[in-house]
């Protein structure tokens, strides 16, 4: 199971994310996918397509790179950077054309082959500093 499991959360980085085909939501998470992110919790698929939205939308050319992948029965673990370029509101936060790299961890749980729970932890204050919506430290 650990190697199915990881096959799908390579199609939602690979495939969904870093090809950005949001049409694969359904294929990818549940109906009732619960979301955790540091910018709070989304629910459902209609919660991937919003988390989907908001990061191609303020980062469009955003890449998910995939550094280190476990999988343990029906949880599969992925570091990653994240990088992109700045070019759209993020929430509150206009453009400002400044590239970003923040490291995360995300913790997806599996349900029939597909995502039914995902929680991120990323460096939320690095991204803003980077985006220029916190002064440096």
């Amino acid at each position: 199971m650990s190697e199915q499991n990881k096959t799908v959360v390579h199609r939602i980085v690979e495939d969904h994310w870093n090809k950005k085909n949001p049409a694969l939501i359904g294929e990818l998470f549940t109906s009732n996918c619960a979301f955790h992110t540091p910018d709070g919790s989304l629910k459902g698929q209609d919660g991937a397509r919003q988390l989907y939205d908001a990061y191609a939308t303020a980062f469009p050319d955003f890449r998910v790179n995939a550094n280190d992948t476990l999988a343990d029965g029906n949880k599969v673990v992925v570091r990653y950077t994240f990088t992109g370029t700045h070019k759209g509101p993020l929430a509150t936060v206009p453009a400002s054309g400044k590239q970003a790299s923040v490291e995360g961890i995300v913790i997806f749980r599996l349900d029939g082959g597909k995502a039914d729970e995902v929680r991120f932890v990323w460096d939320k204050f690095a991204l803003m500093q980077q985006i220029g919506a916190l002064a440096p430290v």
